[in-house]
């Protein structure tokens, strides 16, 4: 019965790992190159929510 109590915290702690490592490898998978990222911070620069807040239309 104690080999019971012993595999559920086993198997959560497995789960987990298995799960970070899958997340790290989209991560991975889903890098931008550099000239992506500039394109999206200048795309949020021009168009982003702090951009469209000062406009009047929108106060």
């Amino acid at each position: 019965m104690m080999w019971l109590l012993l595999t559920i915290p086993v198997s959560l702690i497995a789960l987990a790992v298995y799960f970070e490592r899958r997340g790290r490898r989209q991560a991975e998978r889903d890098h931008l190159t550099m000239k992506d990222h500039q394109v999206l911070q200048e795309d949020y620069i021009t168009h982003g929510a702090g951009n469209q807040s000062t406009k009047p239309e929108h106060l």
